[in-house]
């Protein structure tokens, strides 16, 4: 049986994953707050669930992040680069730019764009 990746799953998809292994209800909303509201990053961090619980969900379920791998801040605007690390091993890219009118934020939804931004690394080697 492969892992399910737990944070795409929706609450009520949740739910029914965690009645599936006899779980009680209240659960739900105490593992979807970790996931969604305290951002963890490991079932590990879910100090108010119990040991076993914790390796349940590990046997179960995927937990998966991205990681900060570069942050780049301009010297000529502050500009603020980001260049993150998926699970995968691939990398996407987001640039915070400020202008007179207030802020603008581009973020690489995936890997690779055609957008075509000379300031993004995400466009250099296309989709």
């Amino acid at each position: 049986m492969s892992k399910i990746d737990i944070k795409s799953m929706s609450k009520d998809e949740l739910s029914l994953a965690l009645q599936e292994i006899n779980l009680p209800r209240f659960r739900t909303n105490q593992i979807f707050s970790w996931l969604h509201q305290k951002g963890v990053s490991s079932f590990d961090e879910m100090s108010n669930l119990s040991k076993s619980l914790r390796e349940t969900l590990d046997s179960r379920f995927i937990l998966r992040s991205c990681e900060i791998e570069t942050k780049r801040v301009s010297k000529e605007d502050g500009t603020i680069k980001y260049l993150f690390r998926l699970f995968d091993g691939e990398y996407v890219e987001s640039v915070l730019m400020k202008y007179k009118y207030g802020y603008s934020l581009c973020v690489s939804t995936q890997v690779g764009c055609r957008m075509g931004c000379k300031f993004c690394a995400s466009t250099l080697g296309g989709v």
